[in-house]
């Protein structure tokens, strides 16, 4: 299987438009929050459905826990945060354009443009909003880590992976751990942080 984005290079700069955050003039400003196109191939013979994420695993455990630089350290242990979840999928669908997934919350009813499966709640989440669909990156603008953010495909041999729309990325991956027959990648990187700008 093969996963490639119109938008960026596998392991190059996401585009601030497909970011949730920007920095402009050197300040934090509101993106167009944008999903990146994608698209993927190579689903092989048996494929029933097809798993989409995006998950950005640079997260920091401690935000307070600042060096001397009053960053947050580089080395400092991290975790995964979903921006992104899909499930059950039909594998006929093999391309999302750019755009094409909202930001979703409950209240103001967003969702895909089109049906392409089960809309999961993302990691933007709280107790107040309720967020679905593509919500891009918005890393700690004192972060000394440039995030890395992994677009995933899973191929299935399931129709179904039977969850309800509000299970989570950890059960996700439980239900689906004996039925992946294969998966692909593209990452994307990007920071907030003024000092790792590109050039």
């Amino acid at each position: 299987m093969k996963i490639t984005s119109q938008d960026f290079e596998h392991g190059q700069w996401i585009p601030s438009e497909c970011a949730y955050g920007q920095l402009v003039d050197g300040k934090f400003a509101l993106a167009e929050n944008l999903n990146p196109h994608l698209s993927w191939s190579g689903l092989p013979q048996g494929t029933q459905s097809v798993v989409l994420a995006c998950i950005d695993p640079d997260v920091p455990t401690d935000r307070k826990a600042l060096n001397e630089e009053g960053e947050i350290p580089a080395d400092q242990p991290r975790r995964d945060f979903v921006h992104w979840l899909v499930w059950d999928m039909d594998p006929a669908v093999c391309e999302v354009k750019k755009g094409e997934a909202s930001v979703g919350d409950e209240k103001s009813g967003k969702r895909f443009a089109k049906p392409m499966g089960i809309e999961a709640i993302n990691d933007y989440s709280s107790e107040a909003e309720i967020h679905r669909g593509y919500d891009g990156p918005c890393p700690p603008g004192f972060d000394a880590r440039i995030h890395g953010y992994e677009f995933r495909v899973y191929a299935l041999d399931v129709k179904t992976l039977d969850l309800p729309d509000t299970a989570r990325w950890q059960e996700v991956c439980q239900r689906m751990a004996s039925h992946v027959l294969a998966s692909a990648t593209i990452q994307g990187i990007y920071s907030l942080n003024p000092r790792l700008q590109p050039l």
